[in-house]
């Protein structure tokens, strides 16, 4: 999305909004709206919106509040939101996320319902068709439509007003943020249908994935056979699933009708020949990289001797952060976390009694379906037995500059029809059935317990996660939640048939999905791997959708079994530590093999550097730089001359594959697990010989891979380690939301970490060939969080700040403590007054 927007602000290779950072100008530049209003004349700088300077008091006036609310701000600018009556307690709440993220809230639900080109005008069309096929905004308007009245209904209106209430003020004012004069609109008002439709759109960046597409060519090429001992259900190496069994086998569960309200029913009969072809998936709009660590140790285990919690999601980072924090407090309500804006309640935090993480659960909710059709039988497709007309749902794209696009949704019983890896699926998403999250955790935050949570947690539809809980009565717990598709024949992880075989027949029961209370280890880890073992009697997550492969949770697992006497201080470093667990298996079955082999001097001087390791990809260490090579060089030696052997073609998109043996890529992800397993397991596995019968064990290919590694290393950095340093090729960038580059803080040099470290560093942003930035870290933990609930401490930090403003303080200033590894501590109730604050007076 961000880059769209950032190509309709680029005027001859210079940045609109950075000039209006850096140079005086008071005239339009390329057509768009004079920026003369957004600059302060003196200085040539952003003019505030709203909140440029530190906070101010304020008397701030919402017609028809029930009694007088309180803000309170700290100096980091944390909010403190208190109010007589719940529904007054949303309402400013969502007075707050618009005065501080408007723009970001606009956008985002822009980009939700597929209206960027309104603004934005064609080069957002990818991402508009992609929306509206998908229906997030369909879906948003059918639950509006269909929920009841009651808590849900009552604070998403209330959200609504205080976001308006903030609008209407803005615009009067002229205090809208400068991307709204820029681009030369004002919002229109906020609704609950755009509350729904972000809400959606925050579970299709953790779950919309297309593996299944990207795995089935090598799946066909290879074969079920070995397609399953290269990719089996379970990791091959060795795993941590916080559901160990037994495992209750229940019926499948119903999944709701995904049926639309009268403006949204499909027209009946076949649309007749397609005009246009199927919306291509845009890469900005899929899942793509694991998300999130979250832990609770018991108070058996803590120095304390009440629980810990800690959680951190992983997410790309950007400025502003997805995450607003706040505290809250009404009669009903009182917790402490972080909101999405457009969105009224916390996604993580905690209450007066208990504490909350997420992780993302990573098992197949997106389903591709293989559709037959006829070029002599237009706009139909066979399903269950006849050929059934194509129906057709007419989305009108509004474009800035051009004239509207008269777009056509196209569905098949299993959902809209879409371009996917260069072929037509049709593609049943889980994220746009019928569902009540609002309800649902309105009800979390009035739980007063273990049992009250997990009740709260039943209507859970979309997205699959992991709730971790602790609580000041001492128990822990982590529950698995939300749809788990399950498929009458076929693989729900690979494409299926749409002749009718391969539909969706229920989903896992609630009382059957992977869960743990208060275990005898006394910790529950989530790291995205897969939660139950491999025993678990129903279709669930492989080893290629997303799952972690024994990294972060191994590592995190291994530091908790060795403590008895946790502090939430070490929970804290856990959260910022660079160990790779990889390496930790992998580095000493190495070194074994090495024995006895005559190394020339140099080998000789690199292994007793791995030797000498700690396993921590920190910036001063020379070995992850090698490590990093050589983890890709061991899955290169051994399964390239079987992809050679076995043709396996390159996916469309070129992420299947390693392009060559220094280089990762998607299949790469999971063969690394595997090849340790065999290496740990199964030494003499056929696969590390050769296809033309050339004899190879693992300890062949570990030495093999050893030797082109120091070559390579040697060739790239030179003999002398401290050019090998892992902090000369590793930075970290917080890119800002809408692209402006200029806007950007960083990168910031001598980083460290990687995808499988607790403190994960990903590399999401490419290079102008298009080839990822690996060494520059754009993703990773986006707020951490801590409590002890013996202590009482609550720490936590979002390196994004609280405002979008970038000449607020408030632009970015996480980023000092978030790379230090610490924290702000979270006040609460009484200690926010003794703490020094502004107050802004809320009255009708």
């Amino acid at each position: 999305m961000w880059r769209h927007l950032r190509r309709t602000l680029e005027v001859g290779g210079g940045v609109i909004l950075a000039a209006a950072v850096l140079v005086p100008s008071a005239t339009g530049l390329a057509g768009l709206p004079a920026l003369g209003a957004t600059l302060n004349p003196g200085g040539g700088v952003w003019r505030p919106a709203a909140d440029a300077g530190p906070a101010r008091a304020e008397t701030v006036s919402l017609p028809g509040l029930s009694a007088p609310a309180t803000v309170a701000f700290e100096d980091n600018g944390l909010a403190h939101v208190t109010a007589g009556v719940d529904a007054d307690l949303f309402r400013t709440i969502g007075y707050v996320h618009a005065r501080f993220r408007l723009a970001q809230m606009d956008l985002t639900r822009r980009q939700a319902q597929g209206e960027l080109a309104e603004i934005v005008g064609p080069d957002a069309l990818e991402s508009d068709r992609f929306e509206r096929d998908l229906g997030l905004q369909r879906a948003a308007r059918r639950d509006w439509a269909a929920l009841p009245a009651g808590p849900a209904r009552e604070t998403l209106t209330a959200y609504s007003r205080g976001v308006n209430d903030a609008i209407r003020e803005l615009v009067r004012d002229h205090r809208l943020p400068t991307l709204f004069t820029v681009l030369g609109y004002e919002p229109r008002e906020w609704t609950p249908v755009d509350s729904l439709a972000v809400q959606r759109l925050v579970g299709q960046k953790i779950s919309f994935d297309e593996q299944a597409v990207r795995f089935s060519f090598a799946q066909k090429a290879l074969g079920q056979k070995v397609f399953d001992q290269w990719f089996p259900v379970v990791p091959g190496n060795r795993q941590q699933p916080y559901d160990k069994g037994p495992f209750k086998k229940l019926p499948l569960e119903p999944l709701p009708v995904r049926a639309y309200p009268a403006d949204g029913v499909p027209a009946d009969g076949a649309p007749g020949p397609l005009g246009t072809p199927p919306t291509t998936v845009p890469a900005a709009a899929v899942h793509s990289l694991g998300n999130s660590n979250s832990w609770v140790v018991s108070g058996s285990r803590t120095a304390s001797g009440a629980p810990i919690l800690s959680a951190d999601p992983h997410l790309p980072y950007s400025l502003p952060s997805i995450w607003y924090q706040l505290e809250g407090s009404s009669p009903g309500y009182h917790f402490s976390g972080v909101t999405t804006p457009g969105i009224p309640v916390p996604l993580l935090g905690k209450t007066g009694t208990f504490s909350w993480g997420l992780t993302a659960s990573q098992r197949p909710t997106t389903l591709f379906y293989e559709e037959r059709t006829d070029p002599a039988r237009p706009g139909q497709h066979f399903y269950q037995g006849k050929w059934q007309p194509l129906t057709s749902v007419p989305e009108p794209i509004k474009v800035r500059g051009g004239a509207t696009e008269q777009h056509q949704v196209r569905l098949t019983a299993h959902g809209p029809i879409m371009r996917v890896q260069a072929r037509d699926y049709a593609v049943w998403w889980a994220g746009t059935l019928p569902s009540d999250n609002m309800s649902s955790m309105l009800a979390l935050l009035r739980a007063k317990d273990l049992g009250g949570f997990r009740a709260s947690l039943r209507g859970w539809t979309t997205p699959a996660l992991n709730f971790s809980y602790a609580d000041r009565s001492g128990n822990i717990a982590m529950f698995n939640v939300g749809v788990a598709p399950q498929v009458a024949s076929g693989n729900p992880a690979l494409p299926l048939a749409g002749d009718g075989s391969g539909d969706v027949t229920g989903s896992i029961a609630h009382d059957a999905l992977p869960s743990s209370v208060n275990p005898p280890e006394g910790y529950i880890v989530s790291a995205n791997q897969r939660e139950a073992s491999g025993d678990y009697p129903y279709q669930y997550s492989t080893s290629y959708n997303f799952v972690e492969r024994g990294w972060r949770d191994g590592e995190i697992v291994e530091q908790l079994s060795h403590q008895d006497k946790l502090t939430l201080a070490q929970s804290a470093a856990l959260q910022s530590d660079w160990h790779d667990n990889h390496a930790r298996q992998l580095v000493p079955l190495l070194l074994g093999a090495l024995k006895g082999v005559e190394l020339d001097p140099f080998e000789q001087r690199v292994a007793d550097l791995l030797a000498a390791w700690d396993y921590t990809a920190s910036p001063d260490k020379p070995q992850p730089v090698f490590f990093d090579s050589y983890k890709n060089r061991l899955s290169w030696a051994t399964f390239q001359p079987w992809w050679t052997h076995y043709k396996v073609p390159q996916d469309p998109d070129k992420g299947l594959l390693p392009r060559n043996a220094d280089s990762g890529a998607w299949a790469n992800e999971t063969l690394r697990g595997t090849v340790l397993g065999w290496i740990q397991n199964d030494p003499d596995n056929a696969f590390f010989s050769l296809p033309d019968g050339t004899r190879r064990d693992a300890t062949d290919v570990m030495r093999a891979a050893f030797h082109e590694t120091v070559a390579n290393a040697l060739k790239k950095y030179g003999p002398d380690f401290r050019n090998w340093t892992y902090g000369k090729y590793e930075s970290v960038l917080f890119p800002n939301l809408a692209g402006m580059s200029a806007l950007d803080l960083g990168p910031y040099p001598g980083w460290g970490g990687n995808p499988r470290t607790p403190n994960v560093s990903v590399g999401t942003r490419d290079a102008a060939d298009g080839r990822p930035l690996s060494n520059l870290a754009t993703a990773g933990a986006t707020w951490r969080f801590g409590v002890d609930w013996g202590t009482g401490q609550i720490q936590a930090v979002t390196a994004g700040g609280q405002s979008e403003n970038p000449m607020s303080p408030w632009y970015g200033n996480g980023i000092p403590l978030w790379m230090k590894g610490r924290y702000w501590p979270v006040l609460e109730g009484a200690a926010v007054q003794g703490a020094r604050t502004v107050q802004w007076k809320v009255t009708s």
